[in-house]
C-alpha cells in the first residue's frame, strides 16, 4: 500500500520540512494619525518617543465618537420625556375643562334652569297650575 503524500512542483527540489523564521511585519502607517501629526503637531505635544496617542489616534476618536453619541441620545431622551410631562399636564387640564363644560351642559336641561330662560322671553311655566285629573268611570267606557 502507497503511502498519501502531497504533489510537488517537477521544478521544486525536495527539501526537508522546515519552520520558517517569521519576520516582523512591518507596521502599516495610519494616514489619519500621520495627517493629524502634520496638520497639528502631536508630535511636538506629546514628545517624539511617546507616540503611544499618535499611534491610536484612531482608537481615541472612535470612543470620543461614542461619547458624542451617547451624550446626544441621552438628551434626546432628556428633552421626550419633558415633552411627555408637559402633554400629560396639558391633557389634564382639558379633562378637566370638559368635566366642567359637561357639569355645565347637564345643568342647564333641567327644568328648573330652562324656566329661569323661558320667564325671560315672557312665557309662563305651566308648573303652577298643577294638572287635571281625568277620571273615567268604567261604565262610560263603552
Amino acid at each position: 500500500m502507497a503511502k498519501n503524500t502531497f504533489r510537488r512542483p517537477e521544478s521544486a527540489p525536495i527539501t526537508p520540512r522546515v519552520k520558517p523564521v517569521k519576520q516582523k511585519k512591518a507596521r502599516r502607517q495610519l494616514r489619519l494619525a500621520s495627517w493629524l501629526n502634520d496638520f497639528i503637531g502631536l508630535d511636538r505635544l506629546f514628545g517624539e518617543d511617546n507616540a503611544w496617542p499618535i499611534r491610536h489616534i484612531d482608537r481615541i476618536l472612535w470612543v470620543a465618537g461614542l461619547l458624542v453619541i451617547y451624550i446626544g441620545l441621552n438628551h434626546n431622551a432628556e428633552r421626550l420625556v419633558r415633552r411627555i410631562q408637559r402633554t400629560k399636564t396639558q391633557v389634564d387640564e382639558l379633562r378637566s375643562q370638559a368635566t366642567v363644560l359637561q357639569a355645565d351642559y347637564n345643568r342647564s336641561g333641567r327644568q328648573s334652569e330652562l324656566s329661569k330662560r323661558v320667564t325671560a322671553l315672557g312665557l309662563s311655566d305651566s308648573s303652577l297650575t298643577p294638572p287635571h285629573k281625568l277620571v273615567v268611570k268604567i261604565h262610560e267606557q263603552r
